[in-house]
């Protein structure tokens, strides 16, 4: 049987709640990315917590959107990361703009293309406007194709 675990970075707490009721309905581990300042204006992120993905097969990785881009708490846990080769990796975003290419598609490219670089591979990524009407469709699709591992 195929391990799931879900690691996050949340500021407000949106991300957050997507990541906890991903992780009920998959009945994955679920694990909060820490740093030492949450300051979306920080230039050197210093982590406190490191979730560790090395026995898990599935991987989703959540972040909420900062500045047009994925947070840098998010990018600097990622960059760390030593290897994730042969790891199914699904990833969300959360934000505020009205369309997604205002920030939600750029921030998911920038966490695939590191991902890439740490040789794995991404299978989904998503997307969720906060402001929408249809978020709760949204999440519940979302959750709906990570099933499908």
């Amino acid at each position: 049987m195929m391990k799931t675990k879900v690691v996050f970075y949340s500021k407000t707490g949106n991300t957050e709640s997507v990541a906890k009721r991903i992780a009920s309905v998959l009945n994955a581990d679920i694990e909060r990315i820490y740093a030492v300042s949450d300051d979306p204006n920080i230039f050197n992120v210093e982590l406190m917590l490191i979730p560790d993905v090395k026995n898990v097969d599935h991987v989703i990785f959540g972040s909420p959107v900062h500045g047009f881009s994925v947070s840098k708490i998010m990018n600097a846990y990622l960059n760390q990361l030593p290897d994730l080769k042969g790891k199914t990796i699904d990833l969300f975003v959360t934000h505020f703009f009205p369309y997604a290419w205002m920030g939600g598609t750029r921030s998911l490219k920038q966490m695939r293309d590191i991902i890439a670089y740490k040789g794995g591979t991404v299978r989904h990524m998503v997307s969720i406007n906060w402001k929408n009407r249809k978020r709760e469709m949204d999440i519940m699709n979302m959750i709906s194709t990570f099933q499908n591992v």
